[in-house]
């Protein structure tokens, strides 16, 4: 079915969703999402694309390191890479779903090389293939990383002039403070401009696993919105998550910013 056909919706799935306590690639999360990619694939309504984080993860765990430095991140990186194709092709291959691996810098939407991402990325939803995009880790150092996929899966939103873009991770989306460490914290549904005071909200807790953090996300979300995609920050354990945003439920914290 032709790109235009059907609307496309980019998923970006963070790495705190994909890791056990343990430190492990969260198979059983990871399987939960692709299934219910697949049910809404099912339904020929929508193209997705997924940015996805865990190669490092998965390169750790192979290697039984925890990385001290950019090159032994990179070799992670390069290790992990294919494990988490492997388990992205294994899942989607069980509901008859082909995937392609795309891995990309900031370099790609660059003058005209943003064509090519976009006319390779367009070819795979045209063959039904799903595009597995992930940040290049085993080139990018710190100084041009995209922010935990955040910055990157807002790109390629822009870029595919995406219907909707899906933030995952662990909570639930934006609150009045870090619900991990106040309980009362109040989750905010809807954000309709940018401010100081918005931002000031954020209080990431530093994590050793992500680069990212709910500031990465929010400024990737206003950049999306800001482009005409629609945009949500929502938890990505939430076991039917796909389903409720597209369903309109009260889910997560939607951006609107124009």
């Amino acid at each position: 079915m032709p790109m235009s056909s059907r609307r496309t919706i980019v998923i970006k799935i963070g790495t705190n969703i994909l890791t056990t306590i343990e430190g492990k690639l969260d198979l059983n999360s990871l399987r939960n999402l692709c299934h219910q990619i697949s049910d809404v694939i099912e339904e020929k309504k929508y193209h997705f694309v997924v940015v996805t984080s865990g190669s490092i993860t998965s390169g750790c765990e192979k290697m039984n390191i925890k990385p001290l430095n950019i090159p032994e991140k990179q070799a992670a990186a390069a290790v992990g890479q294919i494990l988490l194709m492997q388990e992205y092709s294994n899942f989607f291959e069980q509901r008859g779903f082909q995937v392609a691996q795309v891995l990309l810098t900031q370099e790609a939407f660059e003058d005209a090389r943003h064509k090519h991402a976009y006319n390779t990325i367009k070819t795979l939803i045209s063959n039904n293939i799903i595009p597995i995009i992930n940040e290049n880790d085993t080139v990018a150092t710190d100084e041009i990383k995209f922010g935990d996929n955040d910055e990157l899966s807002a790109r390629v939103s822009t870029l595919l002039k995406a219907k909707a873009l899906y933030l995952l991770t662990d909570t639930d989306g934006l609150h009045s403070d870090n619900p991990k460490s106040n309980p009362k914290a109040r989750l905010i549904h809807t954000i309709s401009s940018r401010s100081e005071k918005l931002m000031s909200l954020v209080n990431d807790i530093p994590n050793t696993r992500s680069r990212g953090g709910m500031k990465s996300k929010l400024e990737a979300a206003i950049h999306a919105a800001k482009s005409g995609v629609d945009v949500t920050i929502a938890n990505g354990r939430s076991p039917h998550i796909i389903r409720d945003i597209l369903h309109g439920k009260t889910v997560g914290t939607k951006i609107t910013v124009k």
